[in-house]
C-alpha cells in the first residue's frame, strides 16, 4: 500500500543521501528489521575491520583462491577468484556459501552481493585500499558500496535510491 507515503509532500521524507547527517545503513528501510542506527558498520573503522574478517572467512571456501570485501551499513560486496582446481562458476550454491560465511562475520548484513567479474573486483579491491588508507568519509563508502552493489545485483536495484556514479565507467 501506497498510502502512508503518498499523502504528505513532507520535505523530511527525502532520499537524498546528503540530507540526512546521520550515516543511515541503506535507503530501504524494508530490508531490515533492525534499527539501522544501532545495526550493520556505520564507522569507517568498523567497516575495516569487517570488511577484513569478512575477505578472510570467504577465502576459506575451497572453491576460492581469493576474496575482497568491503561491507558499509548492512551490505557487503564481495569480489571472488576462484582456486584453479574449480570448475564451477558463480553458483547459487556457491554464492549461498558466500552469504552464510559472511553471516558468521555479522549477523546485521541482510545484503550480500557476489561477483567474479574482473572489472569489478578490480573496483572492489580500490575501494578496500581507500578504505584501509582511511582516504573516504563513512558516507563516500556507503554511496561507492551502494553503486557497486547495485552493479552486481544486475544494474538497476529499485531499492537503492543513490544516484549512480559515472566516474571509471
Amino acid at each position: 500500500s501506497n498510502a502512508d507515503t503518498m499523502p504528505s509532500p513532507s520535505p523530511s521524507v527525502s532520499v537524498s543521501p546528503s540530507a540526512s547527517p546521520m550515516a543511515t545503513a541503506t535507503t530501504s528501510p524494508a530490508a531490515s528489521t533492525e534499527p539501522t542506527a544501532e545495526a550493520g558498520v556505520n564507522t569507517v573503522e568498523d567497516a575495516a575491520r569487517v570488511s577484513d574478517q569478512v575477505a578472510e572467512e570467504v577465502e576459506k571456501l575451497s572453491e576460492l583462491d581469493m576474496a575482497e570485501a568491503v561491507v558499509a551499513g548492512n551490505i557487503a560486496i564481495v569480489g571472488i577468484q576462484y582456486d584453479t582446481q574449480y570448475q564451477g562458476g558463480l553458483t547459487d550454491r556457491l554464492i549461498d556459501m558466500v552469504d552464510k560465511r559472511v553471516q558468521t562475520i555479522d549477523k546485521t548484513i541482510t545484503a550480500v552481493h557476489v561477483t567474479d567479474d574482473a572489472t569489478v573486483l578490480e573496483k572492489i579491491k580500490a575501494l578496500r585500499e581507500q578504505l584501509e588508507k582511511k582516504e573516504i568519509t563513512f558516507e563516500q563508502l556507503q554511496t561507492q558500496v551502494l553503486d557497486i552493489g547495485s552493479k552486481i545485483a544486475g544494474g538497476s536495484d529499485a531499492s537503492v535510491n543513490q544516484p549512480q556514479s559515472t566516474t571509471g565507467a
